[in-house]
């Protein structure tokens, strides 16, 4: 989903880009390759603050989307093409969002 290999200007982009792709991907190898090599080259604590930073991202989306907080109209426009490409349209959630 990330293009890893992009410049990101962030220390250790890559290997942050490669970890959220993998948290938010369904192959665990990749996930554990992803844990290790962030380990590597930051720390074994950045792994579990970038974990964090990841579950409290998806905790804060959901219960924004479980209490009905839609996406603002901007926000919908600018996205209607990868939500087509990647049919996140289609998810039983998007009644709640996208309205």
């Amino acid at each position: 989903m990330f293009d890893i290999d992009r410049d990101s200007g962030v220390e250790h982009g890559r290997e942050l880009f490669a970890f959220a792709d993998a948290v938010i991907g369904s192959d665990l190898n990749a996930l554990a390759r992803a844990r290790t090599a962030l380990a590597g080259a930051m720390s074994p604590a950045a792994v579990v603050a970038a974990s964090v930073i990841a579950g409290d991202f998806s905790l804060v989306d959901r219960a924004a989307n479980a209490i009905g907080i839609s996406v603002e109209r901007v926000v919908l426009t600018a996205s209607e093409d990868f939500r087509a490409a990647y049919g996140i349209n289609d998810f039983p959630s998007a009644a709640n969002t996208l309205g």
